[in-house]
């Protein structure tokens, strides 16, 4: 990763993001996760192909007045 990319991924993250320590399982440790929620999908998809990880859609309870969502 470009030092660029690094500066862009970090301001995405501060703000759009989050982070937080998660466990998916009862016994194990905690681990950092970082979460970002957009509007914007091709956001989205970019900082996937610097990082990696899982993108997935969010629950649009009124589609009327809000735009789909993911995270």
């Amino acid at each position: 990763m470009e030092i660029w990319e690094v500066a862009y991924l970090a301001g995405i993250i501060d703000g759009e993001g989050s982070i937080t320590l998660t466990k998916i399982h009862k016994n194990e440790n905690r681990r950092p996760c970082i979460t970002i929620a957009s509007t914007d999908i091709e956001l989205l998809s970019y900082t996937h192909s610097l990082t990696g990880g899982v993108i997935s859609s969010k629950k649009n309870y009124n589609p009327d007045k809000h735009k789909d969502s993911f995270t």
